[in-house]
């Protein structure tokens, strides 16, 4: 088998031949905003499996209910004037008309220097970490203002140009941390100025939320090439579902095209060349990843009680800088994937994480001991200053790079022909079980070294 012509067929095949635009402009303009169980979404499944079937490919829905909520109406007036306000994810209704207090970045330290003033008060914190400064979580720093006795909490994005996103303040790493303990929004990062000011003058903020929570269906979409080894396989994920009033171009049109492109890809390259795989392919668009990653933990609770993957990808937010190469969160696939990723001449790099990361759909798989990994880009170093847009309305079409996506697509592509084609018994073993995992985690769950 000439790997090199595999390789130039693959980069001159796709890059004329992707569908990159076409894909985009069906997810994030016919269709649109895609919040898990809506209908947009549901619509996007349906899509989405369509397309794999007119490939040729083994396909199924993965339905599952979640725990899923709409809102109604966000509004936040102080001294008669509106500020920007969005709400958290998952923040319960609320109808207040209490003091503020400015809490700075919300830190224990910053907490306890204002003693008992915080019981009943509207806390006002900055969403960054305090600088020069252990890294708290945003998770660990509301669930303390809460414990004082705050009624709710005000967080500035931030952005600039009063942008605010979707957020929300779990860790997925933390099993209890799920509803945040009371209510939360957003504002803008021009009006938490404004707030700051308004809560030294001692003026009373008055806030309304109203939200509605309920279970629904949705599902993830799944895609499978067989080989010739059983149970053997490689999965490859990103999340189809966006949060609400955006397409979600960067995040996740981007990552959701290059499973669905990497797997048409790889089946036309084993069509053509007639390539026996040793090790399947599973490749899934998830659902509700926005919605606390439960289409991954569904998927993952529901398939690898018993048999692992032996390698996994996760594809969220490639829109925002060149792929550098692949980061993993446990190390002992690091030089077995660099040697793979030195065939392809490119000049990609491994990077295993110093603490595992929760803040995409490769999570439960790391929780469960299975070697997952995402590409390497801005989470380091080399983000597009123009692309920021995430959780937000003017994540659009326009923020998804096609040229980037197309190097992507094609290199994922020739790096799993090379691992399709590895025997199983010269990957390195994986001993690594949940309660492992679990003890590192308890360690770790308090602070983030992520600093994007």
């Amino acid at each position: 088998m000439d790997i090199n012509k595999i390789d130039q067929w693959i980069i001159g095949n796709y890059w004329v031949a992707s569908q990159i635009n076409q894909l985009n402009e069906k997810l994030s303009i016919d269709i649109g905003p895609r919040w898990a169980t809506s209908e947009n979404e549901r619509k996007a499944a349906k899509f989405i499996k369509s397309y794999w079937d007119d490939c040729g490919l083994i396909t199924n829905h993965e339905e599952f209910s979640i725990k899923t909520y709409e809102f109604n109406s966000c509004k936040l007036e102080i001294n008669g004037k509106e500020i920007d306000s969005k709400p958290y994810h998952r923040c319960p209704s609320t109808n207040l008309n209490n003091y503020m207090i400015d809490l700075g970045h919300g830190t224990k330290r910053e907490v306890d220097d204002s003693g008992s003033e915080v019981e009943g008060k509207i806390a006002v914190i900055f969403r960054k970490h305090e600088p020069f400064t252990e890294q708290e979580t945003i998770s660990k720093r509301v669930n303390y203002i809460s414990q004082k006795g705050a009624k709710a909490i005000i967080i500035g994005d931030p952005k600039i140009g009063r942008r605010m996103e979707y957020s929300s303040v779990w860790d997925t790493r933390d099993p209890d941390s799920i509803d945040p303990p009371l209510p939360i929004i957003n504002t803008s990062s021009e009006h938490l100025l404004l707030l700051k000011k308004f809560a030294a003058s001692g003026f009373k903020a008055k806030l309304n939320v109203s939200t509605n929570f309920y279970d629904s269906k949705t599902s993830n979409v799944v895609a499978e090439i067989q080989g010739s080894i059983k149970n053997e396989f490689i999965v490859m994920c990103g999340h189809h579902d966006t949060v609400f009033d955006t397409p979600g171009g960067n995040d996740n049109t981007s990552g959701a095209i290059s499973v669905i492109e990497t797997a048409k890809t790889i089946k036309r390259t084993i069509d053509k060349f007639n390539i026996k795989p040793k090790i399947g392919f599973r490749f899934i668009t998830l659902s509700a990843e926005e919605q606390r990653l439960q289409g991954s933990f569904h998927h993952v609770q529901n398939n690898y009680s018993e048999i692992k993957p032996k390698f996994v990808l996760n594809c969220d937010e490639l829109s925002t800088g060149s792929l550098k190469g692949i980061v993993l969160g446990f190390p002992h696939l690091r030089n077995f994937i660099q040697e793979h990723l030195n065939t392809l001449n490119e000049d990609l790099k491994v990077h295993v994480m110093s603490q595992i990361d929760g803040h995409s759909d490769h999570f439960p798989f790391l929780e469960s001991g299975i070697d997952a990994s995402h590409p390497w880009r801005w989470r380091y170093f080399g983000r597009y200053p123009s692309c920021e847009f995430h959780h937000e309305e003017p994540d659009t079409f326009d923020k998804l790079n096609v040229k980037d996506l197309k190097y992507y697509v094609s290199s994922f592509s020739r790096l799993f022909i090379r691992l399709c084609l590895t025997d199983p018994k010269d990957w390195p073993k994986n001993n690594l079980t949940k309660k492992i995992i679990r003890s590192r985690l308890d360690k770790e769950k308090d602070f983030e070294i992520r600093t994007s």
